[in-house]
């Protein structure tokens, strides 16, 4: 059909759907074949700038979902990741149970660890989600709220395969959620309950569901979805450990359903457990340029395309605000609003 990555990413868009998940997803001659494409990098010196940026965006399929995410920094190959991949993953377990154990009434509703996680993600603790928002103006509120010194944030927009939308509720997000409990290396419970052990037999039984379902690893993690899921099959695909997955959470705060959030949620990093999955990668023949991380395989993570938008000095959160996007929008909880309001009155009081 044709012979290199790059033709096969020219006649992507061109593909029918169903030519997209026979050939893409599910065809043996491009099981391993990843497919990688460059970020596009667009400049935004005004909020007028910026919407039309987005509005100009053509996708690789108009089926497909524009999501949005805003950093107050342009971290380069190195944005785009989890916040318990910078220094936490070794504790995740611990902060998992001990975010529950001093606020327990707050994960009453909760019913799986999906849920637990995006009720973390957000108080601010360190998981192993981001969050993205159907609302390009949250999105941008969040790369102005806490500027670095001298930087200026970035709003990306990630073009999602609706195909490989998920749902709170979904089996391959309890496997990959359910990965928050474990230890990374043995804590001297079981040598086989760790993300190490589960990360070395996975690799080992990759397309191998019926040959991994007999390791010990993979008992403990079983044990632990159980938790949520009773009859849950004893049956768990070792690929879906190495994705990223965009998960649609229930709103259970105002935050989520203010903003049409979504999570994009990370497993473990097929060469290596100890670090993130890398979706950004710098393009081999040009300096600074970035591209989808070329070693990961289409049907692991839901993004068809990544645009990333620098925002120009003049972008601000007071004009923001104009437009009616200040926190109590973004953050529509009593202490959050109140915090705006001493700010806003205390700022007129001084005039």
């Amino acid at each position: 059909m044709c012979d290199s990555q790059e033709k096969l990413w020219d006649i992507y868009p061109l593909l029918g759907k169903a030519n997209r998940t026979k050939y893409l997803l599910n065809h043996k001659r491009f099981a391993i074949m990843p497919i990688h494409f460059p970020v596009v990098v667009e400049e935004a010196q005004s909020i007028d700038t910026l919407i039309a940026i987005v509005l100009n965006i053509k996708k690789t399929d108009e089926n497909n979902i524009l999501y949005f995410r805003g950093e107050p920094s342009d971290y380069r190959d190195q944005a785009v990741t989890p916040s318990v991949f910078r220094g936490y993953l070794d504790r995740e377990h611990h902060i998992y149970r001990e975010m529950q154990r001093f606020n327990d009434q707050e994960f009453a509703v909760d019913k799986t660890a999906f849920d637990k996680l995006a009720r973390m993600q957000h108080y601010l603790a360190p998981t192993r989600m981001l969050d993205m928002s159907e609302d390009v103006l949250g999105a941008l509120y969040f790369a102005l709220d806490q500027p670095e010194s001298g930087e200026t944030g970035v709003v990306y927009v990630l073009e999602i395969d609706r195909d490989q939308v998920k749902y709170y509720d979904s089996d391959a997000v309890s496997v990959v959620a359910n990965l928050a409990k474990s230890p990374l290396t043995n804590d001297g419970a079981s040598k086989d309950k760790s993300k190490t052990s589960l990360h070395r037999d996975a690799v080992r039984f990759l397309h191998d569901m019926v040959g991994f379902k007999g390791q010990p690893s993979a008992d403990f993690l079983l044990h632990d979805v159980r938790e949520e899921k009773s009859h849950f099959r004893p049956l768990i695909n070792p690929v879906h450990l190495f994705s990223v997955l965009c998960v649609k959470p229930k709103y259970t705060n105002a935050r989520l359903h203010g903003q049409k959030g979504a999570f994009l949620l990370f497993g473990m990093n097929l060469a290596d457990a100890n670090k993130p999955i890398k979706l950004l990668q710098y393009e081999p023949s040009q300096a600074d340029a970035l591209r989808i991380n070329a070693s990961l395989e289409s049907g692991w993570h839901p993004i068809r395309k990544l645009t990333k938008i620098r925002l120009g000095c003049d972008i601000n959160l007071k004009s923001l605000a104009r437009l009616g996007v200040t926190k109590p929008y973004v953050y529509p909880e009593m202490d959050k609003v109140a915090e705006y309001l001493k700010a806003v009155h205390k700022e007129d009081a001084s005039l």
